[in-house]
């Protein structure tokens, strides 16, 4: 893996939205069961398309304007110089807004070797988890990144769960009002379109281990992959990453031939998921079917579709036609951000299994802006 530049460090905490919401990318040195695959590919879905807005002087250079203005790196950085790790934890902790708590003091033998400009971020990364120190108990601070590196810090710093800043951000969607983001939340969420008349949240408690057999394309799995790790990105949700095996497994994943769907379901699906809740509506396991007999286009739609309903989103609805919870859709193959805001509103602390539709849009009032 290539070394980290300090621009990259900068562009890369800058660029990272609230939440994923963009198509992956793949990578023929970054292979699955890898340690640093899954932050690598929810970073690049998290980054694909978001503009560098260079200029005549660097690739880079809005952001690294942006960053050495507000103080995230040092006026006189050299923006290709390798990243270290003392300076990812000043920009990471800058960009989030990390810092440690009252109190708090570096303790790593090598603790006089950080610089003090960036002694603060490598207090709050520390301290939180986000980066930790080596065996022998020493920090490194002029050690150098990878780009492997740096993808697993900056997943740890936009996970969920101590080491975001506390409040969050309101759930948005460009385009759209509050009423009409907990409408659509109410349309995808409350019911579902296939045997069931109840009107109310479901969504997994425990984190999901998805097992995939059948005969999937390496497009099928890259595409799978990806939208799981940008999943976890989701504040709240309790994650998704693949069993060891099938009986490991609470969501088993079936891609199979469309003779083989008909004769499982009856004719007329391209794909399908199934999940099951207990009384206090949390979903426990599911199970989902695509079919291999469809062109790769349309599956492309298809996975993204059943994999973000599995979530508890079980309905489709005849509005906003490039959604991926549209009825009719063939192309849409990565959630909108309309979805996403679904998505984030589903597995928001506002938000409990088992509330209905009053209960929601009272609770939601509070996180949708």
């Amino acid at each position: 893996m290539k070394k980290l530049a300090a621009a990259l460090a900068a562009v890369l905490a800058l660029s990272l939205p609230a939440s994923a919401q963009y198509a992956p990318a793949s990578f023929p040195d970054v292979a699955a069961g890898a340690w640093y695959y899954e932050p690598v590919m929810e970073m690049a879905a998290r980054m694909t398309s978001a503009p560098t807005g260079a200029d005549s002087a660097h690739w880079a250079g809005v952001q690294l304007s942006y960053a050495q203005e507000n103080g995230w790196l040092p006026a006189d950085a050299s923006p290709d110089a390798p990243a270290t790790r003392e300076l990812m934890c000043r920009v990471t902790a800058a960009a989030f807004g990390l810092s440690a708590a009252e109190g708090s003091a570096l303790s790593f033998p090598d603790s006089s070797e950080i610089s003090p400009d960036c002694a603060a971020g490598v207090l709050a990364l520390t301290t939180s988890g986000v980066v930790e120190g080596f065996e022998d108990g020493t920090f490194r601070p002029r050690a150098g990144l990878t780009r492997a590196q740096a993808a697993a810090i900056l997943s740890r710093a936009a996970r969920p769960g101590g080491t975001q800043p506390e409040g969050g951000s309101l759930i948005t969607a460009e385009g759209c009002t509050a009423e009409e983001i907990i409408d659509y939340f109410c349309d995808v969420a409350l019911g579902s379109e296939y045997g069931d008349a109840r009107e109310n949240v479901v969504r997994w408690s425990k984190p999901i281990a998805y097992y995939i057999s059948g005969s999937p394309t390496e497009e099928d799995l890259e595409l799978f992959t990806a939208l799981a790790a940008a999943l976890n990105g989701v504040e709240g949700f309790p994650g998704i990453s693949a069993a060891e095996d099938e009986d490991g497994a609470n969501l088993t994943v079936n891609f199979v031939a469309q003779s083989e769907m008909d004769d499982i379901l009856g004719e007329g699906y391209n794909g399908y998921v199934t999940v099951w809740w207990h009384g206090d509506h949390d979903i426990y396991e599911g199970e989902i079917y695509y079919s291999t007999d469809i062109s790769q286009k349309l599956r492309r739609a298809v996975i993204v579709e059943e994999l973000c309903q599995s979530l508890g989103l079980l309905t489709d609805t005849y509005d906003h036609p490039e959604s991926i919870f549209y009825q009719y859709h063939l192309t849409t193959d990565w959630p909108t951000e309309l979805d996403w805001a679904v998505i984030r509103l589903l597995y928001s602390a506002a938000i409990s299994p088992g509330m209905d539709g009053d209960g929601v849009r009272a609770a939601a009032a509070s996180v949708v802006g």
